[in-house]
């Protein structure tokens, strides 16, 4: 990660208002071009307030036809319990814009965790176009944990970001609760990879990260910020390492 690819904005909804715009842009681009935007999204209080944005102040800016809607990561629980990404998506987008049904590729967190991972993976590789072999998402958000996870890959258990499926499997290491994520396969594959950070509590955790500092390579997302091309949106608390 370089400074060149890290953009900051005085409040956490800046930076969710900044992430609309794009989605707004690149959709109604592929619209035009008679695509579909491929997006893979992700659960947190950043997500949930771009949600909300763009679902009241971007209602009538979006051709939300073209746009198709994937998920990073989801806790193994049904889509109406309060832990469920898709149940925050629903409750904050989804219910309320126009966009087709068939748009929206849910992972199943009501599902067996071994059997969803390997349903999702044949739906991406079916749905998505491949580029050597791997399904390519046009934008994949991303979050940080305070312990440098991402997705739901966490730092017990780095081999995710490494692993021949493009869909896991993953275990949280405190709660023990069961995960299905993206693997770094098909992360690092998108044509468009976006961190999402805000908040003091992740600033130093950045800084090792931006530091290139050893230690530094046991958080999971110091592995696909480091990718030349990943950008980072923060906000003030977030960048104050930066000075």
């Amino acid at each position: 990660m370089t400074e060149n690819n890290m953009y900051t904005f005085e409040t956490t909804e800046e930076v969710a208002r900044a992430v609309a715009r794009v989605i707004a842009v690149n959709t109604n681009r592929q619209e035009r071009n008679k695509r579909y935007y491929n997006v893979a999204l992700s659960g947190g209080n950043t997500p949930k307030l771009l949600f909300q944005i763009l679902a009241s102040e971007f209602q009538e800016k979006i051709r939300w036809q073209a746009l198709r809607l994937f998920w990073v990561d989801e806790r193994c629980v049904p889509p109406s319990d309060h832990e469920s990404n898709y149940g925050m998506t629903y409750e904050n987008l989804l219910k309320n814009i126009y966009i087709p049904v068939t748009n929206i590729f849910r992972m199943k967190g009501e599902n067996d965790p071994s059997e969803e991972a390997v349903r999702y993976q044949a739906l991406l590789e079916k749905e998505l176009k491949l580029k050597k072999g791997i399904p390519q998402f046009d934008l994949v958000l991303l979050g940080m944990g305070d312990d440098g996870h991402t997705a739901s890959i966490f730092p017990d258990n780095l081999a995710l970001l490494h692993a021949d499926e493009t869909v896991a499997v993953a275990r949280h290491p405190v709660s023990g609760q069961m995960r299905i994520t993206l693997t770094g396969k098909i992360i690092r594959q998108a044509r468009q990879r976006m961190f999402l950070i805000t908040g003091k509590s992740k600033s130093n955790v950045l800084n090792e990260i931006l530091k290139n500092e050893v230690p530094a390579q046991k958080y999971p997302a110091f592995h696909i910020l480091s990718l030349p091309d990943t950008e980072v949106y923060l906000d003030r608390e977030a960048a104050s390492f930066l000075g």
